[in-house]
């Protein structure tokens, strides 16, 4: 089969809202009908303002606007992402903004930033459990290889015990933006969907990691912010379910023969 792909200035057209969650951090959010999910980018107001996730190219504007009514654009000073793909840093034009820098993972720099012509040479590379002070606020990076992709990282806010995982503990569809359901049935289906992990064991590994650091509440790039108190319910089903890649990608059914 053969499909003329639209690009994601689609996503221009999805309504975008802001909501502070806890203590300065801030879910920017957009529901996308095409994919079922919402597209969720997190500000961190501190001494050094740090953006967590760009969105895809299309929603770059409104995104922006969001920021905008935080902080003005030019107080912008890191903006980070967690994997080398287009809804993690697709609206790069963030980088445009004054003295901003790019936070990404040393496998990421490694593997892409220093390979691809027009990407920003100018970046700050982190390894696992690095710490990085941006104020009040301490990012301590995890590195969660094939935890959807090799270069993949997470985000551990110190001192609000905030979990930032990106695509794990996604939920489908529109919710509140702190979860008050467990949903966690739900993830397991779209991950069977979807098929973006080749594996449970790297998953469940880094799992474990997180449930370590009894996070009081978890940001998904995707979804609903999740409280203590649900946590366990999402860390468990993915602990004890089958959910890796069978031969189905973005619902797609793909022949083995």
């Amino acid at each position: 089969m053969q499909e003329v792909r639209k690009d994601f200035h689609v996503m221009q057209d999805i309504d975008v809202s802001i909501s502070e969650i806890t203590s300065g951090i801030y879910r920017i959010s957009g529901f996308s009908k095409e994919f079922g999910i919402t597209f969720n980018q997190f500000l961190l107001d501190d001494e050094k303002p740090t953006l967590i996730h760009t969105g895809p190219v299309g929603m770059y504007e409104k995104v922006k606007e969001k920021v905008e009514e935080v902080i003005p654009l030019e107080k912008l000073a890191y903006v980070a992402f967690l994997h080398f793909e287009s809804d993690e840093w697709g609206g790069m034009e963030f980088l445009k903004s004054k003295d901003v820098k790019l936070l990404c993972s040393d496998l990421s720099s490694k593997l892409n930033l220093v390979g691809w012509s027009g990407v920003p040479s100018d970046h700050i590379a982190f390894w696992d459990n690095d710490v990085f002070k941006i104020g009040k606020k301490e990012l301590r990076f995890i590195m969660t290889p094939h935890v959807h992709h090799w270069d993949s990282m997470m985000i551990f806010e110190e001192t609000t015990k905030s979990l930032f995982p990106s695509d794990l503990f996604i939920q489908p569809g529109i919710n509140k933006p702190v979860v008050s359901e467990d949903l966690s049935d739900q993830m397991i289906e779209l991950y069977k969907g979807a098929g973006i992990f080749a594996s449970e064991n790297p998953v469940r590994k880094t799992t474990q990691r997180l449930t370590k650091l009894n996070p009081k509440i978890t940001f998904p790039m995707h979804g609903s912010c999740i409280e203590n108190s649900l946590f366990a319910n999402y860390a468990d089903a993915l602990m004890n379910n089958e959910f890796a890649y069978s031969d189905v990608l973005l619902g797609q059914k793909v022949t083995v023969s």
